[in-house]
């Protein structure tokens, strides 16, 4: 009889379901740019001792998301243009990276994951914003897991909750929210017709958009690097 390895699941710790709840707070606006967090305040808010709480601003500063400042204390990072920048500038190369290596490793797979993606995504189309945001990031995160490779896939962490503050304070309105829609439908038919250059111009040409966007968002707002 064939041997076959049994994976445990293990439950998440404590510090990462903080982590990911004061992440959450930070991407979706609750918590705003330059705000000074409370290690009490959190931890009483999410039902934990502070423990916790600190550990959650490291993970968080490691990913751009939170500012610990000596003798002042822990702020929320502000938009910063050069950040910015960088932070597309990575996720194009690695999303590009990613959509090749798993569309040569499971060509099928990777297009049934998108596709469905897309046709869920498609019944939030014309409501809030934050309806549809989800399946935004789920469509680039299926890319990203596609080829199993797990540098990448932790690489492409570090920036994740900086993508997705970015998406959900810039990319708001019906028409970009349709124009996101149509992108990622773009990709997925060219993989599925196996047109492989179409499809990596087209996901180059979405993720340029989107930085073009929050540019132009933080250029209204006044926002530079030395803000």
């Amino acid at each position: 009889m064939e041997a076959r390895t049994m994976r445990i699941v293990r439950p998440r710790s404590l510090a990462t379901l903080v982590t990911d709840q004061i992440r959450d707070l930070i991407v979706m606006g609750q918590l705003g740019p330059g705000e000074q967090l409370s290690e009490s305040m959190l931890a009483e808010k999410l039902g934990t001792s502070r423990t916790p709480v600190r550990e959650a601003f490291v993970k968080l500063e490691a990913e751009g998301l939170v500012e610990v400042r000596p003798q002042r204390g822990t702020f929320v990072t502000v938009f910063d243009q050069k950040d910015v920048q960088q932070t597309c500038e990575l996720r194009a190369i690695l999303e590009l990276g990613a959509l090749q290596i798993g569309s040569a490793k499971d060509r099928a797979g990777l297009c049934r994951a998108l596709r469905d993606n897309v046709d869920q995504a498609g019944a939030a189309l014309g409501g809030p914003a934050d309806d549809y945001h989800p399946f935004d990031t789920a469509f680039h995160e299926l890319i990203i897991g596609s080829g199993g490779n797990d540098q990448l896939i932790e690489a492409y962490a570090r920036i994740s909750g900086r993508v997705r503050r970015l998406r959900c304070h810039f990319i708001r309105t019906p028409e970009q929210i349709q124009g996101s829609q149509r992108d990622h439908l773009a990709v997925v038919e060219h993989l599925e017709a196996g047109r492989d250059a179409e499809a990596l111009a087209e996901l180059r040409h979405h993720v340029h958009l989107a930085h073009r966007a929050f540019q132009e968002a933080l250029d209204r707002q006044g926002l530079d690097s030395g803000s």
